[in-house]
């Protein structure tokens, strides 16, 4: 049955918006969504429970790491030609501003707008100090960090128990998955990039099991949480880690603390919880998640933008339906075959964990915004389909899954990077043509899921504003 559900979503790809049985097929996100679910289910059922981990050469780790570090930059090329969007004026309105008498009061005051990210905002303003106005600079260092979470992911794979060739498309997957847009080629994503970074590298010095390398690890954890909210899971996929690997749980305690006094000063500073505030309830929207919206974030939505991460602002092209067809194809040979080890269960928990601090904000929209929510996740999720790579038997079958999975999402990064482009080139022209006077009779919040001039207009019309 899932597996017709994912032919149901290729279909719609091929012909456009049709009619199944009587129901309207138009933009088929629960088709691709149940698809993925079931499709994850079985492969988490097909797990076997001992499967020795391999010991991987650190020459072959380090070649795969770089690697997948090669297929991000080639990926991520078009990005740093884009201009600045949205949120982006403000914040760099910030760093213009910033002074280094302002470095005590930024960790020793709240944020002012719901949220305390100090390790974010001083990045940028160590950015500013030599991209000046230039976006192509600041996009260059997004997708140089974004590199290194590629890198840092490879590797961790590596260290989990994926052979080198695994620990590559794990790496090579996360380059490239079509949700990344929003955290890699907006500015405004820094705070995401940087909670990767964090995290993934605590857990990776976290598994050297030397006494500098758990107090480094101590510190990204710091880093992290200091860095996005949706970091303060990291204990609890250390503790997943731990689990996976054998080890004795308390050697988690310190980073449980650690988070718990972290999250105690981060209240203390917002006066609560912080976060978005609902206009309805004049409440942090976490408080407004019902019960029904879970569900359906959690067993549909989610998977929908994880295993067919497309914008469907546009119709999808004849290259991208085919691929996605090779996709729907391999993912189906994988559920049949793979007998994958205890990593799937690893990957899955620690997705399902770091999901959770942007629940309330996951809604898995048609056209991909709020993308950059899921950057996290999708680390989890692009291990848990290498996993599933290197269980099936037979190199030529490994080798025909990783490609079709992994040319599908290359693909579909490019066609969503087509509405990053178009959004850049209408913003840039709105700001280089408007005036406070006679401002554009109707400004675009968002173009094609993009966000594009939502908070961006008096930021942008300002003298020392970017042109």
């Amino acid at each position: 049955m899932g597996g017709l559900l994912g032919l149901v979503a290729v279909a719609r790809m091929f012909t456009g918006p049709f009619q199944l049985a009587g129901i309207p097929v138009n933009v088929p996100l629960n088709p691709e969504g149940s698809f993925g679910l079931a499709m994850t289910v079985l492969l988490a059922w097909r797990t076997t429970k001992h499967v020795e981990a391999p010991v991987v050469a650190p020459t072959r780790l380090a070649l795969a790491a770089c690697g997948a570090a090669l297929v991000s930059v080639i990926s991520q090329t078009r990005v740093v030609g884009l201009y600045f969007l949205s949120d982006d004026f403000y914040l760099l309105r910030q760093t213009r501003e910033w002074t280094w008498e302002r470095l005590v009061p930024l960790f020793t005051g709240g944020g002012g707008d719901g949220f305390f990210r100090p390790i974010g905002l001083l990045s940028m303003a160590v950015n500013a100090a030599w991209a000046g106005n230039d976006p192509r600079l600041w996009h260059l260092s997004s997708v140089i960090l974004h590199t290194s979470n590629v890198v840092l992911v490879t590797w961790l794979a590596g260290r989990l128990g994926l052979r080198w060739y695994t620990a590559f498309l794990a790496g090579a997957l996360f380059a490239v998955h079509g949700t990344h847009p929003e955290a890699a080629a907006w500015i405004a994503g820094r705070f995401d990039l940087l909670a990767v970074f964090f995290t993934v590298g605590g857990m990776l010095l976290f598994t050297f099991e030397r006494r500098w390398t758990q107090l480094a690890a101590l510190a990204c954890c710091l880093c992290a949480v200091l860095s996005k909210e949706a970091a303060f899971v990291f204990p609890f996929l250390l503790l997943l880690m731990l689990r996976l690997q054998r080890r004795p749980v308390r050697a988690s305690i310190p980073f449980f603390v650690l988070t718990a006094l972290a999250f105690l000063y981060r209240w203390i500073l917002q006066g609560g919880i912080g976060g978005y505030v609902s206009a309805e309830t004049g409440r942090p929207s976490a408080f407004t998640l019902g019960l029904g919206s879970t569900a359906k974030v959690v067993f549909v939505r989610l998977w929908t933008s994880l295993y067919f991460p497309i914008n469907w602002s546009v119709e999808p092209k004849p290259l991208l339906a085919v691929l996605a067809l090779a996709m729907v194809a391999a993912v189906l040979f994988l559920a049949a075959r793979s007998r994958p080890g205890p990593i799937i269960w690893f990957a899955l928990a620690a997705l399902l964990v770091s999901i959770l601090p942007p629940l309330h904000l996951l809604g898995g929209a048609a056209d991909l915004s709020g993308g950059r929510l899921l950057y996290l996740p999708s680390v989890w999720f692009c291990l848990m389909l290498a996993a599933a790579v290197e269980g099936v038997p037979g190199k030529a079958a490994r080798a025909a899954c990783a490609a079709a999975i992994l040319l599908f999402h290359w693909t579909s990064l490019q066609y969503n990077l087509d509405s990053w482009e178009i959004a850049s080139r209408e913003v840039r022209k709105i700001c280089s043509t408007a005036t406070e006077d006679a401002p554009p009779s109707s400004l675009p919040g968002y173009i094609r899921g993009v966000p594009a001039m939502a908070n961006a207009f008096p930021e942008c019309l300002r003298p020392d504003a970017p042109k």
